[in-house]
């Protein structure tokens, strides 16, 4: 692929790929230079906008296209997270009890990598030159990948396993049902047995008695 940069008002190239990554590091190509190639039509972009370089550090990225690296760990990451606590209170043998403080902090840290993670994938589509998904797409994850493998031409796997991770938990959710009706029963008998009265007067008198 042959690539074209402005250099001082000018149009100089074209120049291989590795040449283009050269002048990047050499910071004579910034992330303001125009560049183009082939694939941009008649447009020419940004170097930021065009994969080459990151716009926040200035810093070359060494592919061009968007990576799947925070998508990854948007999809699988949380998932991993909880499912490692789990096993490790399982083997600990702690009860229910004594979970309700290792998940809760747990949950918080699932949350903020799940946030980070779609927040960065986000802005690698934008460093790469596409428009990503919509901000709501993350109240539901097939939907998001469905919508992002249209925008870049790839991801089928991470559309595929978030409908399987989605599958597993709609499954463990339907199976936990029958026991959290039945805690719910049990707390709700626990509620409604009637409250030992207080002994009477005259049973109090002939205890006295009786002593």
């Amino acid at each position: 692929m042959e690539w074209f940069y402005d250099n001082n008002g000018q149009q100089a190239g074209p120049v291989s790929r590795e040449e283009i990554l050269r002048l990047i590091m050499q910071r004579q190509i910034k992330p303001e230079t125009l560049v183009w190639t082939q694939e941009f039509g008649a447009t020419w972009r940004p170097a930021s906008a065009a994969g080459l370089v990151s716009p926040l550090t200035g810093l070359l990225r060494m592919s061009a296209g968007s990576s799947e690296h925070w998508a990854w760990a948007l999809l699988v990451g949380p998932w991993l997270i909880q499912r490692l606590t789990l096993l490790i209170l399982d083997w600990r043998q702690i009860p229910d009890s004594g979970r309700v403080g290792p998940l809760s902090v747990v949950g918080m840290m699932s949350l903020l990598l799940f946030f980070i993670s779609f927040m960065l994938d986000r802005n690698s589509l934008r460093e790469s030159g596409k428009t990503p998904p919509g901000f709501w797409w993350w109240l539901f994850l097939p939907g998001y990948f469905w919508k992002r493998r249209q925008i870049v031409g790839r991801g089928l796997s991470l559309l595929i396993v978030s409908l399987v991770l989605l599958a597993v938990n709609v499954t463990e959710k339907i199976y936990q049902f029958p026991q959290i009706e039945k805690e719910l029963q049990m707390q709700h008998g626990h509620a409604e047995q009637p409250a030992p009265s207080p002994p009477s007067e005259s049973g109090q008198e002939n205890q006295q008695e009786e002593l």
